[in-house]
């Protein structure tokens, strides 16, 4: 495959190691001639000295029948008008890299549109949004998130003392921003996955995958009677854009957020964007300091630095302060192993998330990301709908039929807009929608969707 990369920065260069190591054709083009020279004596990339406003630059690339434009600099607004030039020269698919939020918010505005952009990428809010769901978890509750972060998944354990058996589900009075994808029940005959709709009903010690916008799915530990993790205080190492987020995330929940931050002016910009964190402009390798600050006391030590290296020599440090939980920000994924040895948290940096993001849109069309629950006895499945699907148009409650009754459509993502699947709601061209399914309908996903 043919692939065009603007932006030879950490992220640009590490995505186009991964293609080239795929064996697809790859040009990358940054202004940064030195670092152009660097990255060709390393990877296997054909490299363009430019400027990503020069539209002729992707004119001429042209003739090389690009299949694949992404834009990967640091800048939002060069990465979406970079975009609307390739799609409007004639690039058939577009990947934009954004940093910004507010891109993907729900608004009247629909960005991908007005700068012809087939895929937004947000690594920075994935893996925030990765760190969150650690924070959350007890460690036997699965926490999956879809849609940059706006809707969540989660395993929940029904009590033994659940007594609300009798009840179908569509009178549990759930809110309206959830649903209920599956059900994981102990029989006499074994394990019974079920995919439930309004008339079935909750067991006692049923496991079961709950989907929903993430603010609403924190309520859940309430309405199930559950034990829920209650955050207070979290300090963050390293002004980084994840931590930025992650930070931005925590005080939306109402936590006490301490960022760390070398940076002074850094420290100003990260104040700018979070009024109700304290920043700390201070050196965070620092032992003493760390000390004096009491880390030990918070729930959570998170290292957001930019390097691996530092990331564990700060996750070190805090375990032997005294830190409970610490959750280290890694791109190496042979490093999980040794900071599980020493009680760390690993969690994958954005460098990961875009990789696989990217991977998943290039070796299929439709199927966007595919998550295996209860022993790969169900899938969930996002998915984007083409223009030729049999299903659009018709409301949910009317594919009866038309799809497997061991197949749920539980959530819409359409132009930035993210709705739960109930029956009203209809499939457009280019939703993306995520299924929880049998693995028996992988390949007949393909044909309805």
């Amino acid at each position: 495959m043919n692939i065009v990369i603007l932006g030879a920065g950490t992220l640009g260069t590490y995505v186009s190691s991964i293609l080239s190591s795929e064996e697809h054709n790859v040009v990358l083009i940054d202004k940064d001639l030195k670092r152009l020279n660097d990255i060709s004596r390393e990877i296997d990339v054909a490299t363009i000295h430019g400027l990503g406003s020069n539209w002729k630059l992707y004119d001429d690339l042209l003739e090389n029948k690009p299949e694949i434009f992404i834009a990967m600099t640091g800048d939002d607004e060069t990465n979406l008008v970079s975009c609307a030039m390739a799609k409007n020269l004639g690039y058939p698919t577009t990947i934009c890299r954004i940093k910004d939020l507010g891109y993907l918010a729900r608004s009247r505005l629909d960005f991908a549109k007005l700068f012809f952009v087939d895929h937004f990428i947000a690594p920075e809010i994935l893996a925030a949004h990765d760190i969150f769901k650690i924070l959350l978890s007890t460690g036997g509750e699965g926490i999956e998130n879809f849609a940059h972060g706006a809707i969540q998944m989660r395993n929940i354990h029904i009590s033994e003392n659940w007594d609300k058996s009798e009840v179908p589900i569509h009178s549990l009075g759930l809110p309206e921003e959830l649903i209920i994808g599956a059900i994981k029940r102990q029989t006499h005959e074994g394990t019974n996955i079920i995919f439930p709709h309004g008339e079935d009903t909750i067991l006692p010690n049923d496991e079961i995958t709950i989907v929903g916008e993430t603010n609403i799915m924190l309520e859940l530990p309430n309405f199930f009677g559950l034990n829920p993790i209650h955050l207070n205080s979290i300090i963050i190492a390293g002004g980084s854009t994840v931590g930025l987020h992650l930070a931005r995330i925590l005080e939306s929940q109402h936590v006490s957020v301490k960022v760390i931050e070398k940076d002074e002016l850094r420290c100003k910009k990260l104040s700018d964007h979070l009024p109700d964190s304290t920043i700390l402009n201070h050196d965070v390798k620092d032992y003493s300091f760390l000390q004096s600050e009491n880390i030990q006391l918070s729930d959570a030590f998170i290292t957001c630095t930019k390097k691996d290296e530092l990331n564990m020599v700060l996750s070190s440090l805090a375990k032997q302060i005294g830190c409970k939980k610490v959750i280290s920000l890694i791109s190496d994924t042979h490093l999980s192993q040794t900071l599980r040895k020493l009680e760390i948290t690993p969690s994958l940096s954005e460098k990961l998330n875009i990789a696989n993001r990217i991977l998943s849109l290039i070796h299929e069309e439709k199927v966007l990301s595919i998550t295996s629950l209860y022993d790969n006895q169900a899938r969930i499945i996002e998915m984007r709908v083409s223009a030729e699907s049999k299903l659009i148009g018709i409301p949910l409650s009317q594919l009866k039929g038309k799809i497997p009754k061991d197949l749920i459509i539980a959530v819409i993502e359409n132009k930035g807009r993210v709705m739960i699947g109930k029956g009203n709601r209809v499939l457009s061209p280019h939703d993306t929608v995520i299924i929880i399914s049998s693995p028996k309908h992988i390949q007949e996903l393909q044909e309805l969707f």
